[in-house]
């Protein structure tokens, strides 16, 4: 008997088909000033038409559905541009483009097709994902306009030839080298040094744009990617500004940890799906959150910072020196924690996060989190891991910070930032370890 109601994937299809277009017309539709702009309706129903169109054309074979598809598409989008051109007197190509490109997102949507035991296929992900950057840089078309503004000429080629020099070796970069009986992680190492030398071009763009807010704008959203490297940077650009700030500066180092603390918790939570760890690490982010706001708050209060802190008077964005210093260390710790892991075994799972957390903590979590579901690893040992890892990550931004400016100003308030909450979580770690706090 023939089933009456679809299957999930169909559904799904349906769903996603309508949802490419509709992200996008939402966008548009908040700029809306006539009821003759194209919005949701328009472009949700316009990907639907594509999918549709597409879906039937695979089930079908008959490729004569997807070419009056794509004729009635062509036409409703050249009706659109002649409007735009030469009734709207020119104001504006941007929906009409859009508009085009949402039937294309429905198509790949309805030639998509998923592996067995999945409901999303790669095309439906590269459609909402291309759905969503165009959301994104339709709905902050301001926010990047001024972006570019504040950027010169020489930084524009400066950024081009990075781009250049990225692209170059990207393929290039074998994934590891041996070294002795160590396979080493040499792309990752060359990945890490492009995430540095992207995130000192952000913390480049926020500082001119945002001035003393910027540093504490980078300080977290940077330490969700990266905190090492974050912290390298922003000590980086207080050396070039002629150490002014301290105040914020350690700010932003106290909140680049907070955010590795936070990033560290969703990693628990996308891995042990027990949330048996989550629910032990809640400790570290709650000492973090009160810590982070007594400071803002304390440093508020005591200092007052003039308006032109920073002038963004730096020839270069891009700090080599930065870069090319967090690679090598990077490069030297990784390599001594591979060799501890191999040697020790399981022995060697502390003394790898010691050594793990000392360069990033996330590769430590995620794969001690990773072993304490799949049974591998003991809920004690996990947690021990993991909070260990977290304690090395934060006293290592006093290394990073002496590295870059040794000066005593700033690397005292890191150093005693570091020390208080690395002693809260070693003390939490050694309660647990006696068994006074019950797992």
């Amino acid at each position: 008997m023939q089933a009456l109601l679809p299957d999930a994937e169909l559904i799904v299809r349906i769903i996603l088909g309508f949802t490419v277009g509709a992200l996008i017309g939402l966008e548009r539709q908040k700029k809306m000033t006539t009821d003759t702009v194209l919005g949701v309706r328009s472009f949700g129903l316009h990907s639907l038409f594509g999918a549709l169109a597409a879906y039937s054309t695979v089930v079908t074979g008959n490729e004569i559905i997807l070419i009056y598809a794509a004729i009635i598409s062509g036409a409703i989008v050249t009706a659109q541009m002649y409007y735009k051109l030469f009734r709207a007197m020119g104001r504006g190509l941007t929906t009409t483009i859009a508009f085009a490109l949402s039937f294309v997102l429905g198509t790949l949507v309805g030639f998509a097709n998923p592996p067995p035991g999945q409901l999303l296929g790669p095309l439906e992900v590269l459609a909402v994902t291309i759905s969503f950057v165009v959301f994104l840089v339709l709905g902050f078309k301001e926010e990047l306009a001024h972006a570019v503004e504040v950027i010169t000429r020489e930084e524009m080629v400066s950024a081009v030839e990075l781009a250049v020099i990225i692209l170059l070796f990207w393929p290039l970069i074998p994934a590891t080298i041996t070294v002795g009986p160590i396979e080493f992680p040499l792309f990752q190492t060359y990945l890490l040094i492009v995430i540095l030398l992207s995130v000192s071009f952000v913390n480049y763009l926020l500082v001119k744009k945002y001035r003393d807010k910027g540093v504490l704008f980078f300080g977290f959203f940077g330490g969700l990617a990266n905190s090492e490297a974050t912290v390298s940077s922003v000590t980086d650009f207080y050396v070039n500004a002629d150490r002014k700030g301290v105040s914020r500066i350690s700010l932003s180092v106290l909140l680049a940890n907070l955010a590795m603390v936070l990033r560290n918790g969703i990693l628990l939570v996308l891995v042990d799906t027990t949330f048996q760890l989550f629910q032990l690490y809640l400790v570290p982010i709650v000492i973090l959150v009160i810590a982070s706001v007594m400071r803002m708050v304390y440093e508020a209060q005591k200092e007052h910072v003039p308006g032109n802190l920073y002038d963004a008077k730096f020839s270069s964005p891009f700090e080599f020196g930065a870069a090319l210093r967090f690679g090598a260390i990077f490069g030297l710790v990784y390599f001594i924690q591979l060799f501890l892991t191999q040697t020790f075994s399981e022995a060697g799972v502390l003394v790898a996060a010691l050594i793990g957390g000392f360069v990033s903590a996330g590769a430590v979590v995620a794969g001690s989190a990773a072993l304490f579901y799949g049974g591998s690893l003991t809920l004690g040992a996990a947690l021990g891991s993991v909070l260990l890892a977290t304690a090395m990550s934060i006293l290592n931004k006093t290394v990073y910070v002496y590295l870059a400016d040794r000066e005593s100003g700033l690397l005292k308030r890191v150093a005693r930032d570091s020390i208080f909450v690395a002693v809260v979580l070693l003390a939490y770690f050694a309660l647990i370890a006696m068994g006074l706090i019950a797992l």
